[in-house]
């Protein structure tokens, strides 16, 4: 260098800073993504919030261990190869609620956290109270449940030991009320009263005027009406019976009784084959 220059300073092209700055910040970032990520790999692989018990409580002829499999399965495996399925932060709550809901005859399913390494799933039970099948038809009916929803398929069944529902306007499905509740109710109440005289019901029809027709064994009818409820009916026929002319009425010696309108009661005494019903119908007063 001679005398009296001065020392050149050297700058980086501003395209090259820029370049290296770049990568800086994206090693930086790499990094901070990796740790993260690293983090929740082995945070929600800790033991202590690791799913590793499976309770199942309800029901009773429904399998428990069939439940409890089914709810492992959908605990296997993780999200996007990242976080363990079991973490008891983020399992499958609602896929385990949707996959168990699917087996027949469960109804009102929970599933709860008991601890930081264990669910419960808490489940009831829909039980046959009658059946309900096509009008026409004994076969291919489903079972109604106390409230009248139909929640499984029924077997082929034989016997009176369920009472056959038939409605005029709904064909039979599952997971339905074909009827309200409370016309089903009312129809319940009214067949358990005719059972505590020893009248029992084996069929009963709904139309949609909610007129109820309830056939007796040995095939006698009684024809209510559903817009009042079932003690009124019941009622106006004790006091028919109880009476010195339809005294001797029971299931198999007359044809039908219609209680539909009030006290005002009109009794058909003449069976299949035995000639004109309106000539044998008679209108009584059960005041």
């Amino acid at each position: 260098m001679k005398p009296g220059q001065q020392k050149r300073k050297k700058y980086l092209d501003p395209g090259t800073v820029i370049i290296i700055k770049q990568v800086f910040s994206g090693l930086l970032v790499f990094t901070a993504v990796g740790i993260v990520l690293t983090s929740i790999w082995y945070g929600t692989r800790l033991l202590t919030f690791t799913i590793d018990k499976v309770t199942v409580v309800g029901g009773i002829t429904i399998d428990k261990e069939k439940i409890r499999v089914e709810a492992e399965d959908k605990l296997n495996g993780a999200y996007l190869h990242l976080i363990p399925r079991r973490f008891i932060y983020f399992y499958p709550k609602q896929e385990i609620l949707a996959e168990i809901s699917k087996t027949e005859r469960i109804k009102n399913v929970i599933i709860k956290k008991n601890s930081k390494r264990e669910i419960g799933v808490y489940f009831e039970e829909y039980f046959p109270d009658n059946l309900w099948c096509n009008l026409g038809s004994v076969e291919g009916c489903y079972f109604l449940d106390k409230e009248g929803y139909s929640f499984a398929p029924a077997p082929k069944l034989v016997g009176e030991s369920l009472v056959r529902y038939y409605s005029t306007e709904n064909e039979t499905k599952v997971g339905v009320n074909p009827f309200s509740q409370a016309d089903y109710s009312t129809t319940r109440e009214f067949t358990e009263k005719l059972a505590e005289i020893g009248w029992f019901v084996t069929k009963v029809e709904v139309d949609s005027a909610r007129d109820a027709f309830y056939t007796i064994s040995l095939g006698s009818e009684l024809k209510t009406t559903l817009t009042e409820d079932a003690v009124k009916p019941f009622s106006n026929l004790e006091t028919i019976l109880q009476s010195k002319e339809f005294n001797h009425l029971k299931p198999g010696n007359f044809r039908y009784i219609d209680l539909r309108f009030g006290t005002r009661v009109f009794v058909n005494e003449s069976l299949e084959g035995e000639g004109s019903e309106n000539a044998s119908t008679t209108a009584v007063s059960a005041e």
